[in-house]
């Protein structure tokens, strides 16, 4: 599912004039005034699934690739996993090509940079398939090179004839908006110009001048990047600051949403840690671990701030995350339902995990149908839905809407793009189980062996004598943990479980 085709699809020449107010002396950005392409093009940032930042930001642009935290080193190690590794070739194109649920209100945009292709729809190339109810056979891919229950390939591309079109992003039309340095989408009235003036302590009209900038796709990449690395991106945008390599940020103390202890979603890990320092130098791991971490990439930027309840260190984006609350549906955004699902986008339909021990929603699939009918002496196919839901569960309307009597449709089978037939109920969900793997403390993964193992001790030159094992359980307080630290350290699993490790020894100290 690579990007190739879909680039000619977004790449369209086309530049935004955006206004700036700098403060002169100090070379600072004061604020943007801008209308709905760029804080369109903002609030996309919240869709984009994290697999997708850290294939952007790890390219060339106007200014030199970076990294993004733990994210993306475990990019890089899925790219570079032997798909042997994996339960078929689609489990690994899903993982490093997600699908942004939020896809239709980003494609009409005049800078989308969501590179991923839009949803397809593949039937059978035998019409008696998609037309007959019995063995099974008609079935239903959205993803290339599916098998039918015939045998063969579901290659035949169809249009489904959806319920609702596409959507024209997310701002209002004739809407006008002031953003602030640290990308504070705000509305455009006096008393946000006021505001910010006396943030700044500018008292002298003077002091400010008026600078336009051109917004291309390159420079969207460019604020995306800054946006991770920076508490100034538009300052550091318009004036070109040097920040790279970047800073290195250790995350010791957490906000962490409550969660209810359950031990059913909780996945036990050998951690091998360093006694002196009490640094973890990876996991031994089964495949629920492996999938979990995994599942990060599919993780939309905006639904991982909502897990982290607007918290999740990334300054800029939770400035820009919790701005959405603040903007009326009735003048700034296109909608209510706008609002909703910028404040916790799901993950992309048929990406989510069954058992995901993170409380992030997922799109629901809706019901497809086939019909064949007869129009100018030749056979017809329609391919329809009824409408989406977005839940935790799969929940479904049965809203008609065509004309047809629901008798003359014959409902598809939803082929799952994860699946084996050699894969057991207890196996894993992408990577293939049962089977043992280490995960290094920036979340690189990669088979467990004695020779990787004691390689990686020695390229951290830690003797074994410095060396302890400790085995935890991982639920959804100590998962989120994980995925905060992900977002901003290299550290990701001595930062997200290093607490519940000294809470853990403290307790066998007193029972000793």
């Amino acid at each position: 599912m690579g990007a190739a085709e879909s680039v000619e699809h977004v790449e369209h020449v086309d530049k935004i004039s955006l206004k700036v107010m700098v403060d002169k002396k100090r070379h600072k950005v004061v604020y943007a005034e801008a209308g709905k392409d760029f804080v369109d093009v903002l609030l996309s940032f919240l869709t984009l699934p994290l697999g997708t930042i850290a294939r952007h930001v790890a390219k060339e642009s106007n200014i030199e690739a970076v990294k993004f935290g733990s994210i993306s080193s475990l990019y890089q190690s899925l790219k570079d996993l032997n798909p042997k590794y994996l339960w078929n070739p689609t489990c690994k194109e899903m993982l490093l090509y997600p699908r942004n649920s939020m896809e239709a209100y980003c494609r009409q945009l005049r800078l989308n940079i969501d590179d991923t292709e839009p949803v397809k729809y593949f039937v059978c190339e035998n019409l008696e398939c998609n037309s007959s109810v019995k063995e099974n056979k008609n079935r239903l891919s959205l993803f290339r090179d599916q098998k039918c229950g015939c045998g063969k390939v579901l290659n035949i591309k169809v249009s489904p004839k959806e319920c609702l079109s596409l959507e024209n992003g997310f701002a209002k039309v004739n809407a006008s908006f002031i953003i602030s340095d640290d990308l504070y989408v705000m509305p455009n009235v006096f008393g946000t110009v006021v505001y910010l003036h006396q943030k700044h302590k500018i008292t002298n009209i003077e002091a400010i001048a008026e600078k336009t900038v051109e917004i291309g796709k390159k420079e969207v990449i460019d604020i995306l990047k800054l946006s991770l690395v920076t508490k100034t991106p538009l300052t550091d945008f318009v004036f070109k600051k040097n920040l790279f390599p970047l800073e290195k940020r250790k995350q010791f103390e957490f906000r962490i949403r409550e969660v209810k202890s359950d031990k059913a979603r909780q996945m036990s890990v050998k951690i091998v840690r360093r006694k002196s320092t009490g640094e973890i130098l990876f996991v031994e791991a089964g495949e629920d671990f492996i999938d979990f971490v995994f599942s990060f990439l599919t993780f939309p930027l905006g639904g991982v701030s909502h897990m982290l309840e607007g918290f999740s260190s990334l300054n800029c984006i939770d400035s820009l995350y919790k701005s959405v609350y603040k903007l009326s549906p009735d003048i700034y955004l296109m909608s209510q339902a706008v609002k909703e699902k910028l404040s916790n986008p799901p993950i992309a339909a048929q990406f989510e995990l069954s058992n995901q021990i993170l409380p992030i929603c997922a799109v629901s699939l809706p019901v497809y149908y086939y019909h064949s009918f007869l129009s100018n002496s030749r056979y017809r196919e329609v391919f329809t839905t009824t409408t989406t839901t977005t839940t935790t569960s799969t929940t479904t309307s049965t809203r008609k809407c065509y004309g047809y009597s629901s008798d003359s449709y014959v409902p598809l089978n939803l082929v799952d793009p994860k699946f084996s037939s050699s894969k057991s109920s207890s196996s894993g969900e992408y990577v293939k189980g049962p089977s043992i793997y280490m995960v290094t403390d920036d979340l690189v993964v990669s088979p467990i062996s004695s020779f990787n193992a004691i390689s990686h001790l020695n390229s951290l030159n830690v003797p074994l004598l410095d060396v302890e094992e400790k085995v935890v359980r991982v639920g959804p307080k100590e998962g989120l943990c994980i995925l905060k630290a992900s977002l901003t350290s290299t550290s990701a699993l001595t930062n997200g479980l290093n607490q519940f490790i000294r809470t853990t020894i403290e307790k066998e100290k007193l029972i000793k």
